[in-house]
């Protein structure tokens, strides 16, 4: 039964974890700036690091729930989780900006299945 109401979006829990995933990813995303400089970068590594756990935890929570009552989840979920969980990390060997725009990319994903979540 899809929401209709606001009040009803937000208490489907499937789409709320995905909603945290989102904030949480912004979230990241400002304390990976925050890093830029080369003195800070040490002493907020693991802060981001421990924000990116938190990202991948609301995923795998998103797609535990969506099994659980669906039934399935679609290959469009998974393939967001694997970029989260393999892309991502991977990214952090190239340059900076490229680890910041292959992230950007990991939450207009997210955004795109919170969306597919509603609809």
């Amino acid at each position: 039964m899809q929401p209709t109401t606001l009040a009803g979006l937000f208490l489907n829990p499937g789409f709320l974890a995905v909603f945290i995933a989102v904030l949480t990813t912004i979230g990241n995303v400002m304390v990976g700036v925050s890093m830029l400089p080369e003195d800070k970068r040490r002493k907020r590594y693991k802060l981001h690091l421990y924000v990116f756990f938190a990202v991948l935890v609301c995923i795998l929570g998103f797609l535990i729930w969506n099994y659980i009552v669906h039934g399935k989840n679609l290959l469009f979920n998974y393939a967001v989780f694997l970029y989260f969980a393999v892309v991502i990390p991977l990214s952090r060997r190239t340059s900076v900006t490229a680890h910041a725009i292959i992230a950007s990319v990991g939450l207009v994903l997210l955004t795109v299945t919170a969306f597919l979540q509603v609809g």
